[in-house]
């Protein structure tokens, strides 16, 4: 086996959210019971992207790696990794109180992740970032970002 570093933790990350989000999701509109509809998210980036054909999606990006120890054969590492949300609405309301329930249906996985039976990750909460509102087309959208450091262990 070689080194996956942060390349290794974003796809782990990504693999993760895409099995557990949407029961997550469907979880969150049952307790609010609100009308709001949080939306599958349509896809998932592992990169910057210049447009989306659709929304809601997610992307998940790297932004950095610190190796904490290493020896003969194994690495130890921070990944600092960014998870954005784009959404859209008609109502301004609506779309911000979306963007926070996609960012606590992420943090609520991600806590379950870090109890589950076999994750190889360490999660640690940084932020939550909110971006401002703007319009395309008459619709609402914004975007959300929540900042984790995955702790790895990994041998060559």
């Amino acid at each position: 086996m070689s080194l996956e570093l942060i390349e290794g933790a974003v796809g782990a990350l990504t693999d993760y959210l895409e099995d557990y989000l949407p029961a997550e999701l469907d979880t969150l509109e049952a307790e609010y019971a609100d009308g709001i509809d949080l939306t599958d998210i349509k896809a998932f980036y592992k990169s910057e992207q210049a447009s989306f054909p659709e929304f809601p999606v997610c992307s998940i990006i790297g932004e950095e790696t610190l190796p904490t120890g290493e020896g003969n054969g194994w690495m130890k590492a921070s990944h600092t990794i960014t998870i954005g949300v784009i959404a859209g609405d008609q109502d301004a309301e609506t779309l911000r109180k979306k963007l926070y329930r996609y960012m606590r249906a992420i943090i609520e996985c991600l806590i379950d992740a870090r109890s589950s039976t076999g994750w190889e990750y360490a999660i640690l909460f940084d932020r939550v970032n909110f971006s401002p509102l703007f319009t395309v087309s008459g619709e609402y959208l914004s975007d959300a970002q929540l900042t984790v450091r995955l702790i790895s262990t990994e041998t060559d």
